[in-house]
């Protein structure tokens, strides 16, 4: 059994606080929601517009995770206050609910009017959450894969590259490279 408090105003059980606590959340509509959040750069949001309600609102735009694929970037949308700018001001991020679900569109060229303009439509879907934060940061996982292969790439050619300029200037000097002389200690006096 939880051990009570003692205050000037009386005894206070915990699990009596908790239990309280969760009455009030749920009388009130509100529960622990998990959050995700997702970050991406400055330059795929939009400036905000408002709805026929009111609300203003921000596009944000999916890359192509393929950097062959040409076709126009998917987009979202969000309530602006839903987007922070981030501690340097370099990107932005947002908090959504990780169980929730997003209306991700494509937009797509559906022909010509007779004056010879482009006609365009979008397709919809929707997606969880969760996926929208993978297809958002696909550039995370993608870029650590190259990185570190090509860091790795680097390094051993950093090393060949000093090891061959060595030998070659040993080859050179027609002299074969010394190991450090032991400097001596001198007496203490």
């Amino acid at each position: 059994m939880a051990e009570s408090f003692h205050t000037p105003f009386g005894d206070i059980d915990p699990a009596a606080v908790e239990a309280a606590t969760a009455a009030a959340a749920q009388a009130d509509g509100r529960k622990d929601i998990e959050e995700i959040t997702i970050k991406f750069a400055k330059g795929l949001c939009s400036e905000p517009f408002m709805s026929k309600g009111g609300k203003e609102f921000v596009r944000i735009q999916i890359p192509n995770s393929d950097p062959a694929d040409h076709d126009p970037w998917q987009e979202f949308v969000l309530e602006s206050k839903q987007v922070h700018e981030n501690q340097y001001g370099k990107g932005l991020w947002a908090k959504i609910p990780a169980d929730g679900h997003t209306t991700v569109s494509r937009p797509f060229l559906a022909g010509q009017d007779e004056k010879g303009r482009n006609i365009w439509d979008s397709k919809k879907r929707t997606v969880s959450n969760r996926e929208l934060k993978e297809m958002v940061e696909f550039y995370k996982s993608r870029g650590r894969d190259e990185r570190s292969s090509a860091q790795e790439d680097r390094k051993t050619s950093v090393k060949e590259a000093l090891a061959d300029d060595k030998k070659e200037a040993d080859r050179a000097n027609g002299t074969k490279a010394k190991a450090p002389k032991k400097q001596k200690k001198e007496p203490e006096r």
